[in-house]
């Protein structure tokens, strides 16, 4: 018996589909890692819950790993992201045995920046620190971060933010500002986020400079890249895909990658988790899908009781409009309100993950089978 090589609901081993962004977020890394620049732009990779945007994000910190670059991993909503960022570097710094001078300037940054048990300044006491100041100290903050990177043998700096739309305004700003007055400078650092699909438009409303901010969607998987996302691993652990069960399970994971981990582990499970020279066939199909049944229930009702009773309105109205692109006009001349009345709600369900942006005047749900679910809540 093999362990499952499928991790539905964890750091996906592979990322199957994403080269393409890999490639691009990999020629970013080499600017600081082979050429001691400055990457000027901030790359954003953005889309709902369950396409592996964690996934992504943990795999450009393995590469700028091993091109030499020390990561600064962290995810937005846990305090002002200035100050959490300046706490990891700090963290970071003390780790490598820095020189107390280092650490004192560290230190005095990681205060200005709100950084709790620096000085006795706090998250909670700091909003008074001006725009200018901070961003002065968060420029200091990567230049010392960087340098002591250098002093310790490596390339540079690559700071990592998950979750990116949970950031505070004031930090957004702080960070554009910085990013911008760094350019052109010999600071060998790159600065790579991911975010839920509307994250642009939360950066957008914090920063004037938003185009420092380079943002790409992540999509869906293709049939082939879902194909290569089942059968890579397990034919690494020298087990077979007969066709028609892999077909099969192309047509009902809809390219969700969350779905196509949870069919992947569902078939890994049910064929008794097989050793070398195993095979994967049709006839596991249907535990299978009871199995990832269970597990796509929990994700919607999970969903669902994150939404408020007015935003239940709108979920049901979305539902019995379609289970795909919904017209937000239609959705309002079911509810009986004007286009414009929805504005507060839409906003509410994209910050919680539940609907995204289809297009101009489109919203979808963000999972598959949500939808059918939200129907079914209401036959009962």
């Amino acid at each position: 018996m093999q362990l499952s090589p499928y991790t539905p609901g964890e750091v996906a081993r592979e990322v199957p589909g994403r080269e393409a962004q890999l490639q691009q977020i990999g020629g970013m890394l080499t600017l600081p890692a082979l050429h001691g620049r400055f990457s000027g732009r901030i790359r954003v990779d953005v889309g709902p819950r369950g396409v592996g945007k964690t996934s992504l994000l943990r795999r450009v910190q393995e590469d700028a790993i091993l091109l030499g670059l020390a990561p600064l991993y962290v995810t937005a909503g846990n305090g002002p992201l200035a100050a959490v960022i300046a706490d990891e570097a700090r963290t970071l710094v003390s780790e490598w045995g820095a020189p107390r001078s280092t650490s004192d300037w560290l230190d005095r940054l990681s205060a200005t920046l709100g950084v709790p048990g620096i000085a006795q300044v706090t998250a909670e006491t700091s909003p008074g620190v001006s725009s200018p100041q901070a961003t002065r100290a968060f420029r200091k903050l990567l230049e010392k971060t960087s340098k002591e990177a250098l002093n310790q043998g490596l390339k540079g700096i690559a700071v990592l933010v998950d979750e990116l739309q949970d950031a505070d305004e004031e930090s957004l700003r702080t960070i554009a500002y910085a990013w911008q007055e760094l350019q052109g400078s010999k600071t060998p650092a790159v600065f790579v986020a991911a975010g839920l699909s509307h994250t642009a438009d939360v950066v957008t409303a914090a920063v004037t400079s938003a185009e420092r901010f380079q943002f790409r969607t992540m999509r869906d998987l293709e049939d082939h890249e879902v194909r290569e996302a089942l059968t890579q691993p397990a034919t690494d652990l020298g087990v077979r895909w007969e066709t028609p069960a892999l077909q099969e399970v192309v047509r009902r994971s809809q390219g969700y990658p969350y779905a196509v981990q949870l069919w992947g582990d569902a078939m890994w499970q049910a064929a008794g988790s097989p050793d070398q020279g195993g095979v994967i066939g049709a006839e596991f199909l249907d535990e299978a899908q009871n199995s990832v049944n269970q597990d796509m229930s929990a994700l919607h009702r999970a969903r669902w009781s994150k939404a408020s009773p007015r935003e239940r309105e709108v979920l049901s109205a979305m539902a019995h409009l379609g289970s795909v692109d919904v017209v937000r006009a239609d959705i309002a001349k079911a509810l009986g309100v004007t286009s414009g009345a929805l504005g507060t709600v839409r906003q509410s369900l994209m910050d919680k993950g539940i609907v995204q942006i289809a297009g101009h005047g489109l919203l979808s749900f963000t999972a598959p089978g949500f939808a059918e679910h939200v129907i079914a809540l209401e036959d009962r």
